[in-house]
């Protein structure tokens, strides 16, 4: 699956979100701490090869990040 820099960047919110509300939900004993802390450890791990993967798709990051260097220096 190809996936480009935004689609990566919303994966990327999606399981931080996840695995924060995990994380909120078990310290206020709202859902038990296996499941908590399993649901939280594997959107971790998740995210964590998320923000380590390449883009392949276009805009690739490369792509993105010279045109926001661009941009700043249009700017200035």
């Amino acid at each position: 699956m190809k996936l480009n820099k935004n689609q990566l960047d919303l994966l990327g919110t999606i399981l931080g979100v996840v695995a924060g509300i995990s994380t909120v939900l078990t310290t206020q004993d709202v859902i038990n701490a296996k499941v908590g802390g399993t649901v939280s450890g594997i959107a971790t791990v998740l995210l964590g090869v998320v923000v380590q993967r390449p883009t392949d798709a276009e805009p690739t990051t490369q792509q993105v990040e010279r045109k926001q260097v661009e941009q700043t220096n249009e700017q200035s």
